[in-house]
This record gives structure tokens, sequence and C-alpha cells, in this order.
């Protein structure tokens, strides 16, 4: 049997190869030492010779020499998924210890991914990140570094040194209102040239313009928005929608690729993928995602309260309370300053309100009208219920009037 035990350090060498291929059966005569050599990684790859003394003992190596001194290795075909674990472990010819870091050493599948703002949101979506196998990169203003390091994400209090690490996709996970300062912050000549800008923001026309305007036309841009937080998406992802506008995506293959990698780790956790423009996503969010926030806020101003006899229904405007103003009353604002669909929606939302209670105060009328008619005795409505019906009877006179 071959023993992974008798292996020396110094008895491995390591040298750069663009070989493609697996070449572990090819022996060389070289001063009484056999030659197995290995490549490991995908392209650029690095050959592992193995240098196996003749004067190794047989307890070690099972060997046996013909004329010209060779030393075969039975069963290392056997052995090389196990060798190539071994020899990862070693210090060879600068291969760092930590692949995690090294580009040379990540499949192309995989992504560095570095995302400006940690906090809550940021953090939540590192985990699937992280769970997917993507390198995760991290800066804020925040020193959260030990959350980070919980989290296997490497964080970089200096936006300089994240850069320098050349990630292939900055993730602005920062709020509306700070995303066009922390943009210009960043230190963005120290990328690649074709690195892919990509925001998770709850307002899609705002950064699209943002980027456009402040990026060099050699950055992808890919404007996003996960309709789910750390509150809905705490058990999992599955059917949560996650839209998505391919801004400008250079037309080479790599990048084609990579966009199509990040999208996919949303399809991997099962999200329901939406592609549509910026533009269409902010009429939607406006008349959905805005008036969600503003309904869950009026009710907060009422003072809503649970009782000892709450209906479904009312336990469901509770939870939209307690969902919606959990979040910031910064992103608040920054839904209504930064869609410019929201500020229709407050007016309709208004109109809507006003109409409603005529529509009810003028069934009112009508039904107390009939019971006069036909003389019915009913307990009159209180003195403040008395004074809005005579409101809407003036209102109404006033409508008629200008008609």
């Amino acid at each position: 049997m071959f023993s992974l035990s008798s292996i020396q350090s110094n008895n491995i060498q390591s040298q750069s190869s663009s070989s493609l291929l697996f070449n572990h059966h090819h022996q060389h005569h070289n001063h009484g030492f056999h030659h197995s050599t290995i490549s490991t990684r995908s392209s650029p790859r690095f050959h592992h010779r193995l240098l196996f003394p003749l004067r190794a003992q047989n307890s070690d190596l099972t060997t046996f020499t013909d004329n010209n001194n060779y030393i075969s290795v039975p069963g290392l075909d056997d052995n090389l998924t196990r060798l190539d674990k071994f020899s990862k472990s070693l210090s060879l010819s600068n291969i760092e210890e930590n692949t995690s870091l090294n580009p040379l050493l990540c499949s192309n599948d995989k992504l560095k991914i570095a995302i400006i703002g940690f906090g809550n949101f940021g953090q939540f979506i590192a985990k699937s990140f992280i769970k997917q196998g993507h390198i995760v990169l991290a800066h804020s203003r925040t020193d959260y570094s030990i959350i980070a390091q919980s989290l296997d994400v490497h964080f970089f209090q200096d936006p300089n040194d994240l850069c320098e690490q050349h990630p292939d996709i900055i993730l602005f996970c920062t709020s509306i209102n700070s995303l066009e300062k922390v943009i210009h912050s960043l230190p963005i000549q120290k990328l690649k040239r074709n690195t892919l800008f990509v925001d998770v923001l709850s307002v899609k026309e705002f950064p699209r313009n943002i980027f456009l305007q402040s990026l060099p036309q050699e950055f992808d841009i890919l404007c996003t928005h996960p309709m789910f937080g750390p509150t809905s998406g705490k058990d999992n992802w599955k059917g949560l929608p996650f839209m998505y506008d391919k801004v400008r995506i250079g037309q080479e293959e790599s990048r084609i690729k990579r966009v199509n990698n990040f999208i996919n780790i949303f399809v991997k956790e099962g999200c329901k993928m939406v592609e549509m423009s910026c533009s269409e996503h902010d009429k939607h969010a406006a008349g959905s995602q805005f008036i969600t926030h503003t309904i869950g806020r009026m009710l907060q101003k009422l003072g809503t309260q649970t009782t000892p006899i709450n209906t479904k229904g009312y336990e469901s405007l509770l939870n939209l309370m307690e969902n919606t103003t959990s979040d910031s009353f910064d992103l608040y604002c920054g839904l209504f300053m930064y869609n410019n669909n929201s500020m229709e929606v407050l007016e309709r939302l208004d109109a809507a309100l006003d109409s409603l209670k005529r529509e009810l105060f003028g069934q009112v009328l009508e039904k107390l009208e009939k019971r006069v008619e036909k003389g019915s005795r009913l307990a009159l409505p209180t003195p403040n219920f008395s004074k809005k019906i005579e409101k809407l009877q003036v209102e109404r006179k006033e409508l008629e009037a200008l008609s």
C-alpha cells in the first residue's frame, strides 16, 4: 500500500503550469528519484512534484526496482484525491494556505463578493452567499469585524484594502439616502475595470441613475431588489420575489457568466425570479411596498394594540404594523423621496379615504331619511356622529353646487 505518512515536506516541490490534465504516471530517471507530476487546480495550475528517495523504508512504501533503478508506486491512482488534500496543507511555492482570498484557487463558478454596508441586511444576505461557497468581503462605517469573523466573512475597515482584493462584485447594502455619498467615497480606481456593481435598494431608478452617472463605462451594472428581509426571509427564501434588471453588462462570455452566477444564488434559494425594468419596478413598488409601509405606520400612529378578542384579520394588521415599523424611518423616507410615484400614491390614498367616508356617511343619511319617512323611532346617533353627518350634508351641497 502507498502510505502518506512517509512523505516529507522537503520532498515536495511546486511549479506553475498551464496543463489542463492530471499527469500522474510520468517517470523520469533523475539521480535515483521517481517523479510523479500532479496538476491539482484549474488554469493557471500548479504541479506538485513528489520526490521519493530510494532509501525509503519498505514499511512505508511497497516498491520494486528494475534494471534502470526506477521506483514504481503501486496504488498511486487510488490515492490521488488524498494526496491532493494533503498537499493543500503544506506551504508550496508561495501558494497561500488561506485559499479563500486567492483567486487562482477559486472555482470558476464561485464569486468574490464585496458587501458595502454590513448592517442587518448585509449580514443576512451574506449567510446565503457563504453557504453556497462564495467568498464574502465586507466594509462598513461601523466595525463589524467580530460579527464578520463569526460568519466567515473577511471584514475591511479601510475601503482601499477591500478594493485591492479585486472582488468580482461590489454589492451595495447601504441606506437609500447614503448611496450616492458612499459610491463617491469608494476608491473604484483600485478595482478591476470590468467589476460588476449591484445594489439591493428598495427603489430602483435612483440607484440606476447614480450608477450610470458615477461609474466608468467599463463597469457592469445590475440593479436588484430582494422583496424580503431578515424578518420575512428568516426561515428560507422559497417563493419570495427577487427583482433584477441587467442595466449594463459587457458582451464578454466571462461577464455574462458572472452576472448569471450571481442571479443563480437566488435561484438556488428558491426565490421567485422577476426580471423587469427599474422604472416598471418603481411603479409597482409605490403601489405595493410604499403603501404597505404607509398603512403600517398609520396603524402605529393610531396606537393599535392587541386585544383579548383579536380576529385573524386584526392579527394580520398587527403583524403588518410590526414588520413595517421594525424598519428605520429613514427607509420609509427613502421610499417616498426617491420614488417619483410615491406622491401620487399618497394623494390617491387621501382621495380614497375621503371617498370611503362620503360613501359611508351617504348611506347612513339615506337610511336615516327612510326611517324618518316611515316614522320609525330608533335611537338617535351620538352628538359626535350627528355633527359628522351635518358636515357631510354641507359638503354634499357644495359638490352639487359645483357640478
